[in-house]
C-alpha cells in the first residue's frame, strides 16, 4: 500500500540549485561581515579596517551583478546586499538561519558527503570551501555554476528519498513542540484564530511557521509525539529514542573530559528548542524548493507546507 502513497521526487535542474546556492553564499558572506561588526568580533577597530570591510561589502554586491546572480536572487537578498555596511536590520540578520539550506543544496549537488544530525550544524567553513566561490570574485561564481549548466544530478533517488523523509520527521517534531507549548492557548482561541485582526497567538504561530492544518492537533500532542517518535524510529528516521521521544545528543562538560549523553527532545530549554527548529525548517525549505514543492525561496510560505511526500514520513506506512 505504501507504494501508492509515494511519488517520484523530481529535482529542479542542477544549474538552478547551483545558482540558488551561489546567491546564498554571497548573502551569507555579507551576513558574516555584518554579524562580526554587530557583535564586536573585529577586535581593535581602525579606520583602515572599517574601510577594508566597506570595500569587501561593495565587492560582494558588485559580484552579484557582474556574475548575473541578480537575476536569480530574491528581492530580499538583493536589498540586503545593496544596503551600506553596518546598516542591516533585525530581519536581515535572521538570514543566517539559511546556513542549513545552503548545506542541503551543496549536499544535493554532491559537494557535501553527509547531512549532519538535526541537532548539529553543517561545518560553515567547509561549506564555503566546497563551492570554490570567493564572494568578491564573480569569476569564481561562474566556475562553480558552469559545470552544472550541462550536467545532470548524480544523487541516487533512494538516498534523496531517505533524506527528505528524515527532514520531514524533524520538521514535524519541531512544529509539534511549538504546538505542545501553546496547546492551551490554541484551545482557548479556537473561535478567534480566523478573525480579521491577528492575535498575538496567531502572530507567534505564523512566526514559527506552523501550518494551519496542524493546529487542530495541538490538544492531543502529549499522546501524538510518543507515537510519532516510535514510528520514526521504526522507519530509521531517528537514530534512537529517549523517554519515548526523539533523542538529542548533548555534550556534558566535566572537570576533565566532555561526556556525550542523550536527552528527550522535549527536555531541551527554549534556546535549544529554537535552534533545532531553525535547523529543521532551513533544511526543509531547501528540500521543498529543490523538489519544486515551493515555488518561491521564502521560509514564510513554506511554513504552510506540511510535507513534501503525499503523507508526511512519520505517518507513511513502512515500505514492504
Amino acid at each position: 500500500m505504501s507504494s501508492i502513497l509515494r511519488q517520484e521526487l523530481k529535482l529542479r535542474p542542477a544549474y538552478e540549485l547551483a545558482l540558488r546556492s551561489s546567491c546564498l553564499q554571497l548573502v551569507l558572506a555579507r551576513w558574516g561581515l555584518e554579524t562580526a561588526a554587530l557583535m564586536g568580533l573585529s577586535g581593535d577597530q581602525t579606520a583602515n579596517d572599517d574601510g577594508r570591510k566597506v570595500r569587501a561589502v561593495e565587492a560582494i554586491t558588485a559580484a552579484m551583478y557582474e556574475s548575473g546572480l541578480d537575476e536569480h536572487a530574491t528581492k530580499a537578498e538583493k536589498d540586503m546586499l545593496e544596503k551600506p555596511y553596518r546598516s542591516w536590520e533585525y530581519n536581515d540578520y535572521v538570514y543566517g538561519d539559511h546556513w542549513e539550506s545552503f548545506g542541503v543544496l551543496q549536499w544535493i549537488l554532491g559537494r557535501q558527503h553527509t547531512i549532519p544530525a538535526y541537532y548539529s550544524n553543517f561545518d560553515r567553513a567547509k561549506l564555503f570551501q566546497s563551492s570554490g566561490i570567493m564572494p568578491a570574485d564573480p569569476s569564481t561564481v561562474e566556475k562553480f555554476v558552469g559545470p552544472f549548466m550541462s550536467s545532470q544530478h548524480t544523487i541516487e533517488a533512494q538516498q534523496l528519498q531517505r533524506e527528505v523523509d528524515v527532514s520531514e520527521a524533524w520538521v514535524w517534531r519541531a512544529r509539534a513542540q511549538v504546538l505542545l507549548g501553546l496547546r492551551e492557548e490554541i484551545d482557548r482561541a479556537k473561535s478567534t484564530l480566523s478573525g480579521d485582526q491577528e492575535s498575538p497567538l496567531e502572530t507567534t504561530l505564523r512566526a514559527k511557521h506552523i501550518p494551519r492544518s496542524l493546529r487542530k492537533m495541538a490538544a492531543d500532542m502529549p499522546n501524538t509525539i510518543p507515537l510519532a517518535a516510535k514510528r520514526a524510529h521504526a522507519r530509521g528516521l531517528v537514530e534512537s529514542l529517549e523517554g519515548g521521544d526523539f533523542a538529542i545528543a548533548v555534550e556534558l562538560k566535566g572537570d576533565s573530559d566532555a561526556v556525550t549523553t542523550s536527552v528527550p527532545y522535549s527536555n531541551l530549554d527554549q534556546q535549544h528548542l529554537d535552534a533545532i527548529r531553525k535547523i529543521a525548517e532551513s533544511r526543509f525549505l531547501a528540500f521543498a524548493w529543490s523538489l519544486e514543492k515551493a515555488s518561491d525561496w521564502d521560509i514564510g510560505k513554506v511554513g504552510e507546507l506540511v510535507s513534501i511526500n503525499p503523507i508526511i514520513s512519520v505517518w507513511t506506512p513502512n515500505d514492504n
